[in-house]
C-alpha cells in the first residue's frame, strides 16, 4: 500500500515551496508560447483574427500569482472558440525532484467536471431513442431497490439533476489509492438497496454523486457495455480526446500531475467514480468537447449529440421542483452546476459550469454557448481559485472581443442598518441551524442585533459572528463585515438559515442556504444515551482509502442538552462531520432530517445500531463500526470472517509486531489519532502498550501476530 500524506486541512493548500520552485514557474510562463490565431469567425470575409493577447497575459499572471500565493504545483488551461483553440498552456512542475514541468498533454483528474460527460453519455441514449429521460431509472436498471418505496418514480433526468432525492454519495468507495474496476457502482446499488430516500423524487435538488454513480449500471444494462468502454467509444474517440482516460491502472511517470504535500509526491488518485468523478484529461482536450457544445452537438463536420440535446443539457431544470433554492430557481442543468453562471450573467452573459474537486484537484469548466468562448483550468490542489481564474478569463475575453464594454463591478453589501427593529423579528431568527457538516446557533442580542456562533469538532468555536444588524434588504450584517450578512427564510414550514457570501471573483453577494431548524424532538431513549461518550472503529473501510487515512478509524457521537432528542454523528472515514440525527423515535436508528436544497442538504445519512456477535455494532450509509471497548486482547491468530471484515486487537505490553498472512494492516497509537504508526503489509514496527492493529484479508484468511520483546 501506498503511503499517503496530507496536510491538516485539504482545502487549504500546501506547504511552501523552496525559492527554486517558483523561479522555475516564472521562467516556465516566460518561455511557453502556444498557438494564439483564433478569430471569431470562418470564411473568406471573417474579420482579422483576434489573438486575445490582452485575455492571455492577464490570465498568465494571475495564474502564476494564484500557484505563488497557495503553493500549488501545476495548473493548465485552455480557452476555446467554436472553430479553435485560442489558447493552451501549463504552468508548474509535475516531479519537484527532477524539474519536469507540466505540459498541455499532462493530464489532471477533472473530478465532478466528469458530470458532463455522463450527462452526454445519456443523451447520446435518449437521441438513439434508448433511453426516456423522463423514464423510471428502475426500468433500465432492474436490480435497482430502496428501502422508501418511492423509489420506483426516480427519471433518469432527475440523476442528471441532483433531484433524485438519494442521500448523497456512499463514501465508503470514494477516493481510494488504486484502481477497483467497477466497485463503486456496485456497492452503491447494494447502499441503495438498504437507505432511504430524503426527500421525495423530484421535490428539489441537492448535490448528489451517487445519482451520477448510476449512470454507469445504466448504460451497461442498456448497451451491454461497461460505462468506461461506452464513453471510450462514444464520445472521447468521436472528439479526438485520444488522452483523456480513466484510471484502469497505474499512468506512467510524466504522464500526469500528482499532487504534493510539500515538496513529498503523493500517490496516484484512482477516483473510480467513473461517471460522477473519474475522468483524467486536459484543457484542450476539453477544450474538444466545449468545441461540440458551442456548434450545437457537432464536432468537425461529425455529429455526436442532437442539437435539442445539448440545449436540453443547458437548460434550467428546477421549474417543476415544489422546494427551489433561495433566489435560484434555475441553476442544475443536466450535467451542469449552473446553467446562468453568477459573473458572467452580471455581464448579461449566460453561460453554463461545472466545477470538480478531488482531494487533489480543482478543475473549472465555462461553457458560453450564446458567445462562442468556453474555458476549462485545472490544478493540483483545491485553493488556488479555478473559479476566480475561470471567470476572469473569459470576462476579460468577452471585454476584448468587444462582446462586453466592461467588467462587471463588485456588487455593494447592503450597509444602512433599519431604524428599528422589532422583537419578532430578532426572535424569528433565534434558534439552532443544522446543516451537512455542523450546527450554528443564532442569538439575539439585548443591542438589537444577532450573533452566530458555529459547532464544529463537538464544540461551539469562539469568538461568534456578532454585531448583525438588520438592513433594508431584510438580512442581517455587521458594520465591521457587511458581506458577512444572513437572513431566515421558510422552506416546506421550517426556518431556514440564508447565508450570503462571495466566490469566483466575488463580484455579487450569493445566496445559498447555510442550514435548517431543528425542532423540538422528546428526549433520548436510554439506548442512545448510553452510546454517547463512547467510540466505535470502522471494519469495513479500504486499505487504500484516502478518507480512513486522512480522518482515521473512529466513529463518535454527541448530543447538546439544549437539542434534546438530537445527536451528532462524526466518522471522517465515511466523510461525516457533525452530521444532525433525529433519534428522537427509535432506539435503533438515527435520521437524516434535514431537507435543504443544494449544497447544504448532500450527503447524509441514517445511523442504525444492530446486534452484531452479541455487541451493539453501528451502520453509517454501507460503512460498518464495532465498538472500542470490546477489541480484544492481541493474541497469536485471528481468522477474517465469512463477511471480509478487518479485524482489530489490543496490545496488551509494547513490543515489535509483526503480521503475517493480512493483505494490509495498520498500527494506531493508544488514542487513535488519525495518523497510523504503520501502515503496509509487510515488515514488523515497533509498538507501544496500548496500541491498536487493524489487520485486513480475504474471507476465511489466517492472520498471526508476533510480538517480540
Amino acid at each position: 500500500m501506498h503511503r499517503i500524506t496530507r496536510p491538516a486541512s485539504m482545502r487549504q493548500g500546501f506547504p511552501n515551496p523552496v525559492r527554486r520552485d517558483l523561479l522555475k514557474l516564472g521562467g516556465l510562463a516566460a518561455l511557453a508560447h502556444t498557438g494564439l490565431a483564433g478569430c471569431l469567425g470562418g470564411g473568406a470575409d471573417a474579420p482579422v483574427a483576434l489573438t486575445y493577447g490582452e485575455t492571455i497575459a492577464d490570465a498568465r499572471a494571475a495564474i502564476l500569482k494564484a500557484m505563488a500565493d497557495t503553493q500549488t504545483p501545476s495548473v493548465s488551461v485552455a480557452l476555446v472558440d467554436r472553430e479553435r483553440t485560442l489558447w493552451s498552456e501549463a504552468f508548474g512542475l509535475i516531479d519537484k525532484a527532477s524539474g519536469i514541468p507540466a505540459t498541455n498533454d499532462t493530464l489532471f483528474c477533472i473530478g465532478s467536471c466528469s458530470k458532463v460527460i455522463a450527462a452526454v453519455a445519456v443523451m447520446i441514449l435518449v437521441d438513439r431513442g434508448r433511453v426516456g429521460l423522463d423514464e423510471p431509472l428502475v426500468r433500465y436498471v432492474p436490480a435497482f431497490r430502496m428501502a422508501s418505496p418511492e423509489y420506483t418514480r426516480i427519471t433518469v433526468r432527475m440523476l442528471l439533476s441532483h433531484a433524485s432525492g438519494f442521500p448523497g454519495t456512499d463514501w465508503r468507495v470514494v477516493f481510494l489509492s488504486g484502481p477497483h474496476p467497477g466497485l463503486v457502482a456496485q456497492q452503491t446499488l447494494a447502499t441503495l438497496a438498504v437507505s432511504r430516500l430524503k426527500h421525495a423524487p423530484g421535490e428539489m435538488a441537492t448535490y448528489c454523486n451517487d445519482g451520477f454513480t448510476m449512470v454507469e449500471p445504466l448504460v451497461r444494462e442498456v448497451t451491454g457495455l461497461a460505462y468506461t468502454e461506452f464513453v471510450a467509444a462514444e464520445i472521447l474517440a468521436p472528439l479526438g480526446m485520444r488522452l483523456s482516460r480513466f484510471a484502469l491502472g497505474a499512468f506512467a511517470d510524466g504522464s500526469y500531475a500528482p499532487g504534493y504535500a510539500g515538496d513529498v509526491k503523493q500517490p496516484q488518485e484512482y477516483n473510480d467514480t467513473y461517471a460522477s468523478g473519474g475522468l483524467f484529461t486536459t484543457p484542450s482536450e476539453m477544450g474538444r468537447l466545449a468545441r461540440m457544445l458551442l456548434n450545437r452537438g457537432l464536432l468537425d463536420g461529425r455529429r455526436v449529440l442532437a442539437a435539442e440535446s445539448v440545449a436540453e443539457m443547458g437548460r434550467g431544470q428546477s421549474a417543476g421542483q415544489s422546494l427551489l433554492p433561495v433566489d435560484r430557481c434555475d441553476d442544475f442543468g443536466l450535467g451542469w452546476d449552473s446553467v446562468r453562471e453568477d459573473a458572467l450573467a452580471l455581464a448579461g452573459v449566460r453561460a453554463w459550469q461545472k466545477n470538480g474537486g478531488t482531494l487533489t484537484y480543482s478543475t473549472d469548466f465555462f461553457v458560453a454557448p450564446d458567445e462562442g468562448l468556453a474555458v476549462t483550468i485545472t490544478g493540483t490542489s483545491g485553493s488556488y481559485g479555478s473559479r476566480a481564474l475561470a471567470e476572469r478569463i473569459l470576462l476579460h475575453a468577452l471585454r476584448e472581443s468587444g462582446r462586453i464594454a466592461a467588467i462587471p463591478a463588485p456588487q455593494a453589501p447592503v450597509t444602512a442598518p433599519m431604524a428599528a427593529v422589532s422583537g419578532g423579528q430578532l426572535a424569528g431568527a433565534e434558534g439552532f441551524y443544522a446543516a451537512r457538516v455542523g450546527l450554528q446557533r443564532v442569538r439575539a442580542e439585548p443591542d438589537g442585533s444577532l450573533s452566530v456562533e458555529k459547532y464544529a469538532g463537538e464544540q461551539w468555536q469562539q469568538p461568534p459572528l456578532a454585531g448583525l444588524r438588520l438592513r433594508a434588504d431584510g438580512s442581517f450584517a455587521s458594520d465591521a463585515s457587511p458581506d458577512s450578512a444572513f437572513r431566515v427564510a421558510l422552506l416546506d414550514g421550517r426556518r431556514s438559515l440564508i447565508r450570503y457570501r462571495r466566490h469566483g471573483m466575488g463580484l455579487m453577494l450569493y445566496p445559498e442556504y447555510a442550514g435548517q431548524s431543528l425542532p423540538p424532538r422528546a428526549a433520548l431513549s436510554p439506548a442512545w444515551t448510553t452510546r454517547l461518550g463512547r467510540r466505535w472503529l470502522t471494519v469495513n473501510a479500504f486499505p487504500d482509502s484516502y478518507l480512513l487515512a486522512i480522518g482515521g478509524p473512529v466513529l463518535s457521537l454527541a448530543a447538546l442538552p439544549e437539542l434534546p432528542g438530537y445527536l451528532f454523528l462524526s466518522a471522517i472515514s465515511n466523510n461525516v462531520m457533525d452530521q444532525a440525527l433525529d433519534a428522537s423515535a427509535s432506539d435503533d436508528i438515527a435520521s437524516m432530517c434535514l431537507k435543504i436544497p443544494s449544497d447544504a442538504g448532500r450527503d447524509l445519512t441514517d445511523l442504525v445500531a444492530e446486534l452484531r456477535f452479541g455487541e451493539d455494532w453501528l451502520r453509517s450509509g454501507s460503512a460498518w463500526f464495532r465498538p472500542l471497548e470490546t477489541v480484544p486482547a492481541l493474541g497469536s491468530t485471528v481468522t477474517i470472517g465469512a463477511d471480509g471484515y478487518a479485524e482489530w486487537r489490543r496490545l496488551a505490553r509494547p513490543g515489535v509486531l509483526a503480521v503475517a498472512g493480512a493483505s494490509a494492516w495498520k498500527l494506531y497509537r493508544p488514542d487513535l489519532t488519525p495518523e497510523p504508526l504503520y501502515d503496509g503489509g509487510a515488515g514488523a514496527v515497533s509498538a507501544p502498550a496500548g496500541a491498536y492493529v487493524l489487520a485486513f484479508g480475504a474471507p476465511g484468511a489466517g492472520i498471526t501476530f508476533t510480538l517480540s520483546a
